[in-house]
């Protein structure tokens, strides 16, 4: 039994890309004047918005899966590679915990920024999720880095570190016209940077299955 949990555990993150992506493309469908050049993500979920209801939805399916792998990566992989990995993963599933609970409970209160304690709390998640992505990639990027077969998912992790920190810099520097674009930049490397670890995990448990179909 449980190795076929472990087995499945994958899946959750890919579920979770698609999950993500659906909430987007979805929020802007039912979101009638939605400009995603220049409106952030977290419009969509807005408590004014009119696509709360579908957008919400989809975001909470994106973190229920989100948390769920997180927790799978960390749980399998700790100790198996080396102790950045371990670390690494146990800051990415904090990463998760607290964007699915923080958001979940202050989404904007209105598109844009009314300034009120929502929108506040709002942006102190976000704070904290930035800086929890930055220190996991960075250490993941370590941790991938030091062993011979995964040195390529190193490179994926540092270059996932780039996008983001690039998109951060271009949120600050950007035109209003343009925040959308940054924001996305921003936000996607990490969407993406989790589908890319699903199918690794994938990968990788296939690898470690022994002759007698266990998981080790």
């Amino acid at each position: 039994m449980r190795n076929k949990v472990v087995k499945f555990i994958p899946f959750f993150g890919i579920f979770a890309l698609i999950f993500y992506f659906l909430h987007v493309i979805l929020g802007e469908i039912f979101y009638e004047g939605y400009n995603p050049l220049a409106q952030a993500i977290s419009d969509l979920t807005a408590s004014n918005s009119p696509s709360k209801n579908i957008a919400r939805l989809f975001s909470l399916l994106y973190g229920i899966c989100a948390v769920t792998f997180s927790i799978g990566f960390f749980i399998y992989l700790r100790k198996k590679i080396n102790k950045a990995v371990t670390v690494s993963s146990l800051i990415f599933c904090l990463m998760n915990f607290i964007s699915f609970f923080g958001y979940t409970f202050f989404p904007l209160s209105e598109s844009g920024y009314a300034g009120t304690f929502q929108d506040k709390m709002h942006m102190v998640v976000t704070v904290f999720v930035v800086i929890l992505t930055i220190v996991s990639l960075v250490l993941f990027s370590v941790g991938f880095f030091k062993v011979k077969g995964h040195k390529w998912l190193g490179v994926v992790s540092i270059s996932a570190l780039f996008i983001l920190m690039a998109g951060a810099m271009l949120i600050n520097i950007a035109s209003k016209e343009y925040f959308g674009v940054a924001e996305r930049i921003n936000v996607y490397s990490i969407i993406i940077y989790t589908g890319i670890l699903s199918l690794w995990m994938r990968k990788y448990i296939k690898h470690c299955w022994n002759d007698n179909g266990a998981v080790i």
